[in-house]
């Protein structure tokens, strides 16, 4: 959908987060013939004062160059029944809930439902390539890799989406002649355009709450490979992902083939930069060597099995390594990051936890099983943690309020070595609860903890 598909509709607002803040200024300026916001945390209570100072003052900048000036607060606040009543278009941000039954009606009756993704790839210069990255675990590691391999091969690019800058905001080089996307299932579920390059990291499960099944999950995040009777131009999955390679399958993919790694770098790494080194050479960047490609994959990326800066040299814990793997939101993920421990031969301990979301543990209970007795314990969080735990197999020895406890905690159950080393690692294995900010916050928590350690 483009954003002069808004023109002179009755546009309803779902949601303001992030995405929606950048885009508003340029919804306001496609001169809908109304607007108004359905606001969730308003519509579950939080207070109306809250809500308008958080979103005051926004303004997006247009691919014409103008900029339009809005506040939220000025826009009319609908309940949702409300806006099923009204809305010709609804414009969702990522998060909102798509298939609330209030939201299927009223698109079985003829509404229209798109994202300000969506809304921003209908209006670009078609003159512009577009990357889109997604998979329930890797994309935002294979964006990274893409940026920098991208970077060294000489292209210009921008990256942008779901690793944290919204399209429509100026915080990113969105007039490069390459657009890299990292697109997230919720932001896949209304897209309706393909990019020119498509890469799927890998598919299990993954916000199963919010899709409403397995099926529903993959089917939309595939939409970012194929929709509408359209398929990206070039698709490209790994030879070690096979339900990717397997979703992949009737679109004739480019199937990359990773080198293997060394123990001390963790092979899900090096499956991302290979895929990411397909893609600079898909944009005519050459052919990549297999050390550039781990080299690549060697590089530190915040959150993702990071081994962080460590206490004192006078700490008892300064033979521990501490790995800060925060943005594993999922079993999946966090299993990749075992088996990356598990190759240390290690005694780790596992923090782990959060919001429970119906995932299945299936692939970090088969990686737990390949663990030795004794060698693998879990600290857990709240929601999910000591669940998690049980459903997997794993020995819990304490469970924590807190990331800054759980790390105070893991490192008591290491004590008992002498001297006191084993690897630290916080994979969470599940998202982030709302009252604790998102992974950003608790992989600053994890590693502010660790340098205060005495």
């Amino acid at each position: 959908m483009r954003l002069d598909d808004l023109t002179q509709q009755r546009v309803v607002l779902l949601g303001m987060g992030s995405d929606m803040q950048a885009a508003l200024g340029a919804i306001l300026a496609a001169n809908p013939a109304e607007i108004s916001l359905v606001d969730e945390a308003a519509s579950q209570g939080s207070e109306m004062g809250s809500r308008a100072s958080v979103h005051s003052g926004l303004h997006s900048e247009l691919h014409g160059g103008s900029t339009v000036h809005a506040t939220a607060e000025q826009l009319p606040l609908i309940s949702i029944d409300e806006a099923v009543t009204t809305a010709q278009v609804f414009v969702r941000s990522p998060g909102f809930p798509k298939y609330l039954p209030q939201l299927v009606e009223a698109m079985e009756r003829g509404a229209l439902m798109t994202t300000p993704l969506d809304l921003w790839m209908g209006s670009l210069d078609p003159s512009q390539r577009v990357v889109a990255v997604t998979g329930t675990k890797g994309k935002t590691t294979t964006t990274d890799l893409i940026g920098h391999f991208a970077a060294e091969a000489g292209l210009r690019v921008g990256l942008a989406g779901n690793i944290g800058i919204p399209v429509f905001s100026a915080d990113w080089d969105s007039a490069a002649p390459i657009l890299v996307l990292e697109i997230s299932s919720y932001q896949a579920a209304d897209l309706q355009l393909v990019p020119s390059i498509a890469v799927l990291t890998s598919l299990t499960e993954d916000h199963l709450d919010w899709h409403g099944g397995v099926e529903r999950y993959h089917a939309d995040k595939l939409r970012v490979l194929s929709n509408n009777g359209t398929a990206a131009k070039v698709i490209i999955v790994s030879a070690d992902s096979p339900e990717a390679l397997a979703a992949a399958e009737p679109f004739d993919p480019v199937i990359v083939v990773p080198p293997q790694s060394a123990a001390a770098l963790p092979q899900q790494r090096v499956q991302n930069a290979a895929l990411a080194a397909e893609v600079v050479f898909q944009l005519g960047g050459g052919r990549m060597t297999e050390q550039q490609i781990l080299a690549g994959a060697a590089r530190s990326m915040p959150g993702r099995l990071d081994e962080c800066p460590g206490p004192s040299a006078s700490s008892s814990a300064a033979g521990i390594r501490f790995v800060d793997d925060a943005l594993a939101s999922n079993p999946s993920a966090a299993a990749a990051g075992l088996a990356w421990s598990r190759q240390q031969n290690l005694q780790t301990v596992l923090i782990l936890g959060g919001a429970e979301r119906g995932v299945a543990a299936r692939p970090l209970a088969e990686e737990v099983s390949q663990w030795p007795a004794g060698q693998l314990v879990a600290v857990t969080l709240e929601e999910n943690g000591r669940s998690m735990a049980e459903r997997c197999g794993i020995e819990v020895v304490a469970a924590a309020d807190s990331v800054q406890q759980a790390v105070q905690l893991g490192v008591n159950a290491l004590a008992d070595l002498s001297p006191a080393t084993g690897i630290l690692l916080f994979s969470p294995a599940a998202p982030t609860p709302r009252d604790a900010g998102n992974w950003q916050d608790r992989s600053a928590s994890f590693r502010k903890a660790v340098l205060e350690l005495r």
